[in-house]
């Protein structure tokens, strides 16, 4: 995904080490050939993975509900989708490997903004290169890149609002104070914890306003609080939005936030009481331990830019507060967007001979970055299958069963995708499928004999799945057991073809 751009307001200095305007001296479409480049061992890695059947539940979900509003030819259909950003970028071509493919080209446009940001240092090419590699080729990294498709596109927009913030402030770049405003609030459709980034850099004007500047000017107040409001309104704007569209359809503007599927919040964290939420923060302390390069960045920024440091500090601790707030979180994004912040933070003009301690520091960091990531479920259930290269039972069943489903009659299968998600997603199509979304869903489930000739039931079903909470113990009256496959079951009318004989 190529980055927005702006144009250079003047020749380039000689120095290797840049201190000017970023994301300059290239045009936009000199920036779009070097993120291919930059997105090709990603895009390979992505094509590998799906060959092993491998496939995450926010991949399955988004894709799934492509799949029924194409089909179904009605963006409406999705409900109050979050968040929609992905959802909408996979569209045009809903299919499980798409979310994987534009997660690398997002992670091939950070690398690409990374490499172009390292040259401010002014490092050798060798040292600038593997510190680079063992930042984003490291398990976490492509975890996110393969398999979390809406956190690398957060992760992106987040590194594209930083270089124009740092121009609207440190430069007094107008245009891209603009930009960095529009990027944060795009990019809380994305995921919510943008909007934490968003307040936090507004909050942080007045600190950047003055790293350069010790006295304050008498108009100085007034220009900081026009850079505040334009660093945070967008995100603000987008947030009163989206939840008073969700006020207007569901009559709650917060159903984004409470619904079960959503994006949002962790369901564990966000029920804990206040009170038991201080136990996490020895967690979230052994997780910033664990990154040696951007405790090298602090330690670089307070010998050499020492106002840089409250800053710094403050953009470290988001994931921390996020986690704290109950909002979801995972472990590789925490941990690339630590990784991301470390390079960003390396101040300029570093001394050449650090070059082989930030390497080393980085791939430590890396190190400890996979071991994190193994503690997470899905990301650990990724690494198993990359490193041993067989697919799991789980994943062949689902395909199996999605090979059988995919023969049979339009609106002809009942099912609940709150469960099914998964199985419509490696389906490839919404079309056999009555679902929550259609207008006769809710008859079919009083009287499934009149409207579908099979019935889908899962006995570990999500929260709110009507079909398996009413079905799953028993067929209906006029339906039988078809076969089973693994958690699922499927029931057929007792005039309609065996959909597993046929197999």
């Amino acid at each position: 995904m190529a980055s927005v751009v702006i144009s250079s307001p003047g020749p380039l200095p000689s120095t290797p080490a840049r201190t000017e305007l970023r994301l300059v001296g290239l045009r936009w479409w000199e920036h779009s050939i070097r993120v291919v480049l930059f997105s090709l061992p990603f895009l390979g890695f992505a094509l590998m993975t799906q060959q092993l059947g491998f496939a995450t539940n926010a991949h399955a979900h988004v894709t799934a509900k492509a799949l029924l509003a194409l089909d179904r030819l009605r963006l409406e259909v999705i409900g109050f989708l979050y968040p929609p950003l992905p959802f909408l970028l996979i569209l045009p071509w809903p299919r499980l490997v798409t979310p994987a493919l534009l997660g690398s080209m997002a992670a091939g446009a950070t690398t690409w903004l990374l490499w172009y940001d390292l040259e401010r240092t002014g490092l050798p090419r060798l040292w600038r290169a593997l510190t680079l590699a063992a930042v984003v080729a490291v398990p976490s990294m492509l975890f996110l890149a393969t398999q979390a498709f809406p956190d690398m596109l957060t992760l992106h927009l987040l590194v594209v609002a930083w270089h124009y913030y740092w121009n609207f402030v440190r430069y007094r770049h107008t245009f891209s104070g603009f930009v960095a405003g529009l990027v944060l609030g795009l990019a809380f459709y994305a995921n919510f914890y943008s909007l934490l980034f968003a307040l936090a850099l507004a909050s942080l004007v007045p600190l950047f306003r003055r790293i350069e500047k010790e006295e304050a000017g008498p108009r100085e107040g007034w220009a900081a609080a026009s850079q505040i409001l334009v660093t945070a309104f967008p995100a603000l704007w987008a947030v009163a939005s989206w939840s008073y569209v969700n006020w207007v359809f569901t009559g709650s503007p917060f159903t984004y936030i409470a619904e079960p599927v959503a994006a949002v919040v962790d369901p564990v964290r966000w029920t804990m009481p206040w009170s038991a939420r201080w136990s996490w923060l020895p967690e979230f302390g052994r997780e910033l331990l664990s990154q040696p390069l951007l405790l090298a960045a602090f330690v670089l920024n307070a010998r050499y830019f020492p106002r840089r440091v409250v800053p710094l500090a403050v953009l470290t601790v988001l994931p921390a507060i996020a986690r704290f707030l109950g909002l979801a979180f995972s472990l590789p994004l925490v941990v690339g967007s630590y990784a991301v912040l470390a390079i960003l933070a390396l101040p300029e003009r570093i001394p050449r001979w650090l070059g082989s301690v930030l390497v080393i520091l980085a791939l430590a960091q890396g190190i400890a970055g996979t071991s994190l990531v193994q503690e997470a479920g899905e990301s650990r259930e990724w690494l198993q299958v990359v490193t041993t290269g067989r697919t799991r039972p789980i994943d062949q069943r689902e395909a199996e069963l999605a090979r059988l489903l995919r023969e049979a009659p339009a609106r002809s299968v009942l099912a609940d995708d709150r469960s099914a998600y998964r199985i419509v997603a490696r389906t490839g199509t919404a079309h056999p499928f009555l679902l929550p979304a259609d207008r006769s869903f809710d008859a079919a489930l009083d009287e499934p004999g009149r409207f579908v000739h099979y019935i889908l039931v899962t006995t570990t079903p999500s929260d709110r799945d009507l079909v398996s909470e009413r079905f799953a113990a028993s067929p209906p009256p006029g339906f039988v057991v078809d076969g089973r496959i693994g958690d699922w079951t499927l029931y057929r009318q007792n005039e309609a073809a065996s959909l597993f004989v046929r197999s």
